[in-house]
């Protein structure tokens, strides 16, 4: 994610507001919009990003944990 890409994102979430990032294939973007029915803000972006590095950084990040 770009620095422009994350401020954009910051941008949106006022103090004491909550959100939610969801990383996935651009065919969860449906399901995604049926589950979150009561967002006051949305925003999508795609990324040229290739799911399976996704997916190891992720692994990466829970091992940090």
């Amino acid at each position: 994610m770009s620095r422009s890409d994350a401020k954009e994102l910051g941008d949106l979430i006022e103090p004491g507001e909550a959100g939610l990032v969801v990383v996935g294939e651009s065919k969860v973007e449906q399901a995604i919009a049926k589950a979150v029915t009561k967002a006051e803000k949305r925003t999508a972006k795609e990324l040229d990003v290739d799911p399976k590095d996704v997916d190891r950084v992720m692994h990466e990040a829970i091992r940090e944990i």
